[in-house]
């Protein structure tokens, strides 16, 4: 509530000294402020509504509010960008002066003393999003930085005009300010539409493969699904284990992926779905499998069992074209896999074959 308020002094502050001194920059910064306002009231009750429980008819809880009202923001926002560069436009084509001293100076001392307490409040900000990661704080972090870059333009816009006395000073400084808050209105926008239509976190999807195939018991992740709703990540994950342990152990499994992709982000509440695998006796067929899931072909496979420990080795064809990091890239996978199928395995030997294709 007290950034609120500071945040409407400081709105009616520039307003008021752009109005004395005639400048359109100034102005332009006090309806930016004013829409910031306006964007942190939205943001305060979408923060609160966002942390709500799950209910009946919301079952996946009411984080998607923070990404509505973050598109809503960017809305006001491009509005306020398209009406601040008209005017600016409309003032390059009639310039006119800036009033000098005392007021000019008084607007040059208050924009230093707001571009430190909007510096202070976006560090804030900073450190409450860190925490939550919420879409709205997101949003509004943006409007804050905008602030921070709006006020260097205007302070050195009034500056640049006392000591050059030129009339397309403010102008440009409005029509520079226009365009930043366009253009990172219309990327925040973008941000926000994205995961309204559920659209897959990037990245997330393949650091969750990589991390559930590394859970012992998975032979095989068939599908990861993901998407974003305000803070919280949701995530569908289908693994296969073998057809041949019970259901307890397979319960197990599906607990420790949880827990994988727990640690990958906590912010994930994942839903695993378990299905049985080809129950291969021979350790062979198994390896031959998995070697085709990844469209490779293994051959001159080798099993012995030395002292109750079992030797692995087989010969895998690749590409003769294929870059030696690439390969023992895809090879290094395969092992991982036969490992999680193949627990009882102790060693694994592969041989690397060009087949000139």
């Amino acid at each position: 509530m007290g950034s609120l308020l500071a945040g409407i002094v400081i709105s009616a502050s520039k307003l008021v000294l752009g109005i004395l001194i005639g400048s359109l920059a100034l102005i332009s910064d006090a309806i930016h402020s004013t829409a910031d306002v306006v964007a942190a009231i939205i943001t305060l009750i979408a923060v609160k509504v966002s942390d709500l429980p799950a209910d009946a008819t919301h079952n996946y809880g009411h984080g998607k509010i923070e990404n509505l009202s973050a598109f809503g923001e960017s809305l006001i926002l491009i509005l306020t960008a398209i009406g601040i560069g008209y005017a600016s436009v409309v003032r390059l084509m009639e310039p006119r002066r800036l009033a000098d001293w005392p007021a000019a100076y008084v607007a040059i001392a208050l924009m230093v003393v707001v571009l430190f307490l909007t510096g202070y409040r976006a560090v804030r900000l900073v450190r409450s999003y860190a925490t939550k990661r919420s879409s709205a704080l997101r949003a509004n972090l943006l409007h804050f930085t905008l602030d921070v870059v709006s006020a260097v333009v205007v302070l050195v816009s009034l500056i640049l005009d006392q000591l050059t006395h030129q009339l397309w000073v403010d102008p440009v400084g409005a029509l520079l300010i226009a365009l930043i808050i366009f253009f990172a209105s219309l990327r925040l926008a973008k941000q926000s539409v994205d995961v309204l239509m559920d659209r897959a976190p990037a990245g997330l999807e393949s650091q969750l493969q990589e991390a559930i195939r590394r859970v012992p018991g998975v032979s095989e992740v068939p599908r990861v699904r993901a998407r974003q709703s305000g803070s919280q990540r949701f995530v569908d994950a289908t693994i296969v284990v073998p057809a041949n342990i019970s259901l307890e152990e397979s319960h197990r499994i599906a607990t420790s992926v949880e827990l994988a992709a727990d640690a990958v982000d906590e912010s994930i509440d994942v839903m695993v779905h378990v299905e049985p695998g080809p129950d291969y006796d021979d350790p062979s067929l198994a390896v031959r499998a998995l070697a085709e899931g990844l469209k490779m072909s293994v051959h001159a496979i080798n099993v012995q069992n030395i002292y109750g420990r079992l030797y692995l080795s087989f010969h895998v064809d690749v590409p003769a074209n294929w870059a030696v990091a690439d390969a023992h890239a895809k090879v290094s996978e395969l092992e991982s896999r036969i490992k999680a199928r193949l627990p009882t395995i102790a060693e694994i030997h592969s041989h690397i074959e060009p087949t000139g294709k």
